[in-house]
């Protein structure tokens, strides 16, 4: 078996992509990260390897997840260093930092697969996840906090804003939408498609038929998906909203192992992201924030 220090070095590896990631949070150096990462695959009998940018684990790794269990219930008793991850559309909650002991990392994934995976083997703690794709895991608990429509957004100059009241669904089939991965978010997958709104070989030949072709890069018309909140946030990098409304609800909710639901820190985590929310959300009558059972020092909104 390996020490604590031993196995986060290798685990912060994995969960944050670099060693001087790995490093800060860690507060060592990115030679020891190295040193000791090396060391637990030697203990283990395992290889690293990299796939689409991922740090992946090649061998049987049933020991390695029975220490992970223990030093994982060993950081929610002591409350040290908790580990916090979020997808893309949930960064704009941990912009400012979260407050001790959590700690936020990249919080940049597209795809539920790797953070599912992260938080299942005990590598991270906590998952900041979009509704209504939630993860269907019997260890998971999934605790929904926020609820909104979610919105079609144009880099500013798009022609769609030229149309205003009278852009209807029909107008945006010459225009690219932000590729997805397919199967990523099923649920949000089905109802895009249904209003041909999903990236698919016969979308693009549509666009690459258009006018503006050859003219603006492919970048600069492309059709993405937000919401108010994050917008609200300033992360949109100035993306607006067109004017068509969507029949699909989304939300921020928090992923635990029902386990560590009960730990005093989850109840923190939980607090801290439903006032987070109550802020950005002012004034945003679209955007409604959920007070979970477990939030006892909150009044409902």
């Amino acid at each position: 078996m390996v020490s604590v220090e031993l196995l986060a070095a290798l685990d912060a590896l994995l969960w944050l992509r670099t060693g001087e990631r790995a490093a800060d949070y860690l507060q060592c150096t990115q030679s020891t990260v190295s040193r000791h990462s090396r060391r637990c695959l030697e203990v283990f009998g395992l290889q690293l390897e990299k796939r689409s940018g991922e740090w992946c684990l090649l061998g049987d790794q049933t020991l390695l997840d029975l220490q992970r269990g223990v030093h994982q219930l060993l950081r929610w008793r002591q409350g040290n260093r908790l580990r916090l991850d979020a997808q893309h559309w949930c960064a704009h909650l941990l912009e400012n930092g979260v407050s001790a002991p959590w700690w936020g990392g990249n919080c940049n994934f597209f795809e539920h697969a790797r953070p599912q995976a992260l938080l299942e083997r005990g590598v991270i703690d906590a998952w900041l996840c979009s509704t209504p794709d939630l993860p269907e895991h019997p260890e998971f608990l999934a605790v929904p906090f926020t609820k909104m429509p979610m919105q079609l957004v144009v880099k500013p100059g798009h022609p769609l804003l030229a149309r205003g009241d009278q852009l209807s669904f029909d107008d945006l089939a010459d225009y690219p939408v932000l590729p997805l991965p397919d199967g990523a978010f099923p649920r949000a997958q089905l109802i895009l498609e249904d209003l041909q709104l999903w990236s698919c070989p016969e979308r693009d030949r549509r666009f690459r038929q258009a006018d503006w072709l050859g003219q603006v890069p492919v970048e600069e018309m492309m059709i993405a998906f937000d919401t108010p909140l994050r917008l609200a946030s300033g992360l949109g990098d100035g993306w607006q909203p067109l004017p068509l409304s969507l029949p699909l609800l989304v939300g921020e909710a928090v992923v635990v192992k029902r386990q560590h639901a009960t730990s005093p820190y989850f109840e923190m985590l939980l607090a801290g992201l439903v006032q987070k929310s109550r802020q950005l959300a002012e004034g945003l009558t679209a955007v409604e924030v959920l007070v979970p059972a477990t939030c006892s020092g909150l009044s409902p909104v």
